[in-house]
């Protein structure tokens, strides 16, 4: 009898791994062919902007295309990152300002090319670290302490210039936004491959990737496994506050100075491509290589329809059709599944 009921239990376990393993099979097949789909709507965004304005097929605008893409994508996988987690961050764009204006004043105080690089970086890791850390002791919705922070920065960016934008041309600045490797890649290229390779391995081959994934898909069970969500949540926004540092510098580099207004929409552009990228907004479901599909696709549809003249107040309407019809895709497969 005993022999029996262990046998029935045996099949039991066997039946369900069985299950688990043809669902974790289901899902594969299903991102490979969310990450076909965005490819195909990559190139055919290519194909229509390139018959409809003959501006868009250049080697000059593709590389403009990849400067701004680059700026989006490195904040934008900070916002993966948090995403995954469950929460989110409206503080992008302001922080861009912000940290732009500070590294401007230390450019102009030094001109100390790698004294401006660590001043921005380090200003967003402690500006995201002050958002985790309210949000996880505090016990405060991301929503709201990133809203909070929006406001703040911005507020502070206008003050300390009086509204007047800091413009720096020398080469020592710029560098981060307009120079080249080798005389042929953009610099702002080079860093985001650099931040997606390093992004990529943390995510995907480190225990605290894992973590992450952990705790967006049930931070309660997390938790009572063992792990430290507080703590991760806390590294998750520092990692993305120093990474906007980064996205800010290649900006004000590439503007040629500092504008209190830089990045207004920013957080948009990469809230945007992270959802449209297939990663949920409940947390716990995402891949970073999509991502970068969805930041490629929002780059190439701004500049075409910039190219094309559309309105900028009609791009901001394109972009929350987006967000809402990528929203509802997520939704309809959860239910599905």
């Amino acid at each position: 009898m005993a022999q029996q009921v262990l046998a029935n239990k045996t099949k039991e376990t066997i039946d369900i791994s069985s299950e688990q393993a043809k669902l974790i099979k289901k899902n594969k097949r299903k991102e490979i062919l969310r990450q076909f789909s965005l490819l195909s709507i990559l190139v055919l965004l290519i194909i229509l902007f390139s018959v409809t304005t003959a501006s868009f097929f250049s080697v000059d605008n593709f590389t403009n295309i990849l400067r701004q893409v680059a700026v989006t994508t490195i904040a934008a996988i900070g916002v993966f990152m948090i995403i995954l987690l469950g929460d989110i961050d409206l503080s992008v764009g302001s922080l861009y300002a912000l940290i732009g204006v500070m590294a401007a004043f230390v450019w102009q105080g030094t001109g100390n090319t790698v004294l401006t690089l660590l001043t921005a970086l380090a200003a967003g890791a402690i500006i995201g670290f002050g958002n985790g850390f309210i949000t996880a002791k505090g016990k405060i919705p991301a929503f709201v302490t990133t809203l909070a922070t929006m406001g703040i920065a911005r507020g502070i960016a206008y003050i300390v210039t009086s509204g007047s934008p800091i413009g720096i041309v020398e080469p020592g600045f710029t560098i981060f936004g307009t120079g080249y490797v080798g005389g042929i890649i953009p610099v702002p290229v080079v860093i985001m491959i650099v931040v997606f390779i390093l992004g990529s391995i943390l995510i995907n081959n480190t225990r605290f990737g894992r973590y992450i994934y952990a705790v967006g898909g049930n931070a309660q069970a997390s938790h009572w496994s063992g792990l430290n969500t507080n703590k991760i949540r806390i590294i998750v926004f520092t990692i993305a506050g120093l990474l906007y540092g980064l996205s800010s510098i290649i900006l004000a580099g590439r503007l040629g100075g500092a504008l209190p207004t830089a990045g207004q929409g920013a957080e948009m552009d990469a809230i945007t491509a992270v959802i449209l990228g297939g990663t949920s907004l409940s947390g716990g479901k995402g891949k970073i290589s999509g991502v970068l599909i969805g930041c490629l696709i929002i780059g190439v549809l701004n500049n075409g329809l910039d190219l094309i003249g559309l309105s900028s107040y009609w791009q901001q309407v394109i972009k929350g059709i987006i967000i809402i019809a990528a929203v509802l895709y997520d939704t309809k497969s959860k239910n599905k599944n």
